[in-house]
């Protein structure tokens, strides 16, 4: 779905002050930024160094970095005079100790206040690429394990699972934020998210696809990410009846992605056979996703034995998922296997979205096989290179054990408030830079 408003009027000028309500579907309960939708993270929390609009990486709390002939020896410059919220200095032993345990094949220590030196294990060329990802942001731990960061704004409320209230940084190193603060309303459903939206009791709410098409033809603004977010099904590893990996692998291949893309996501996101998007890898394309009936009647043919009746369970609070099921079961019997579909509860599958845990391919691979269950699979990975990347994830998938189905976008609705939204495509807010028209009388 194209953006379907232009980012600020030409008469607009920034005003500071306002509250903006942002409401989300998932209830945060810890202020950890490694459980946190990515979005939020750098509203919070600075990395080391940034992507700006274009994908091109930009100094953060480091100004600048600087490496030896092999890549292995890098060494960051921090910027001058930055604070955590809780006013301790971000200097190099807080970073070093930040990102000592975060950063795969590194051993991080301090040089005086201002340098940050990583020794990599192996040849890192890009490192700065892997730093700019949220989930290595710099972060402060106390002693009760809650966090604090140095980003825009700063958590003055926390309600777990409910309400955060973000209140500006006056000492942000990036300048103050326009906005006073940011009232997180948590745990809010898609439906009252919507209404609220149409209401003017939120400014930024998450849509689904049908939503968002409503919300658009009432002439409400909306936005919607690079496609990242996984749609698959997975089979119950404790399941007899889905034992077999022909029965598996004869599912898989009676899937119709297209018809589902097309009629059900009303083409938004794209068909995969991949855990990681292709703007992400730039290898999806090679995971196939061409149904073949033929070759999944054989494979059940080859087992010997009538295919079991299974059971597919969906998530019920997400609108798009039940019509999924439903079609993966239309499918399925087409080669022959029988599927009862079920609104939550055990079950032989589970139909899942699973959220991009992260922009550095190597986590977010890593991040999507400990979802899944998967972790033990994944400890063989080693390198960070896209063959070596390929090679983990086809070992992954080598088992029929999940089949990623899509690769769908995360819709926002926008509230006529907001100015200057210019989010970044891959999800970033960067909230620090919008304003609020006041309020008409």
């Amino acid at each position: 779905m194209a953006c379907a408003f232009q980012n600020a009027h030409a008469a607009s000028r920034p005003r500071y002050g306002g509250s903006l309500t942002v409401e989300i579907v998932e209830g945060l309960t810890f202020t950890d930024p490694g459980e946190w939708p990515h979005p939020l993270v750098p509203l919070v929390y600075d990395g080391l160094v940034q992507f700006d609009q274009r994908g091109q990486l930009r100094p953060a709390l480091a100004l600048s970095w600087q490496h030896d002939p092999e890549c292995k020896r890098w060494e960051f410059r921090l910027r001058a005079g930055v604070k955590f919220h809780d006013g301790s200095p971000v200097n190099a032993a807080a970073v070093a100790a930040s990102l000592a345990a975060n950063v795969m094949g590194s051993n991080v220590t301090a040089s005086g206040d201002s340098v940050v030196v990583f020794q990599m294990e192996m040849a890192t060329p890009d490192l700065p690429i892997r730093l700019a990802d949220f989930r290595h942001a710099v972060l402060r731990r106390g002693p009760d394990g809650v966090t604090t960061g140095s980003g825009p704004f700063h958590i003055a409320e926390w309600q777990p699972g409910r309400r955060a209230k973000l209140a500006a940084n006056d000492e942000y190193w990036g300048g103050r934020p326009f906005l006073d603060s940011i009232d997180l309303q948590m745990g809010r459903t898609l439906r009252d998210q919507s209404i609220d939206l149409e209401l003017g009791k939120a400014d930024v709410a998450e849509l689904t696809i049908d939503d968002a098409r409503r919300a658009a033809q009432r002439g409400i603004k909306t936005w919607d990410s690079a496609a990242g977010d996984l749609v698959a099904f997975t089979f119950d590893r404790s399941s007899l009846a889905v034992e077999d990996t022909r029965l598996r692998q004869a599912l898989a291949l009676s899937i119709d992605r297209p018809a589902m893309h097309n009629v059900l996501l009303q083409k938004q996101g794209e068909s995969t056979g991949a855990l990681l998007p292709e703007w992400l890898t730039g290898y999806a394309f090679l995971f196939p996703v061409t149904r073949d009936l033929e070759r999944a009647r054989h494979l059940l043919a080859a087992i010997g034995k009538p295919a079991p009746r299974l059971s597919l369970a969906y998530d019920p609070a997400d609108p798009l998922a039940r019509p999924i099921a439903e079609r993966i079961a239309l499918n399925a019997r087409d080669a022959g296997i029988i599927i009862q579909v079920l609104p939550g509860g055990k079950s032989d599958l589970r139909l899942a979205r699973l959220p991009l845990k992260s922009l550095d391919p190597a986590l977010a691979l890593a991040g999507s096989a400990a979802a899944l269950g998967m972790a033990e699979s994944f400890k063989s990975f080693s390198s960070n290179s896209p063959e070596a990347l390929y090679r983990a994830e086809q070992k992954l998938l080598s088992d029929f054990r999940v089949v990623p189905l899509f690769h769908v976008p995360a819709i926002l609705g926008i509230g006529p408030r907001l100015r200057n939204w210019d989010p970044q495509r891959w999800g970033d807010w960067r909230l620090e830079n919008v304003w609020l028209e006041a309020r008409t009388p």
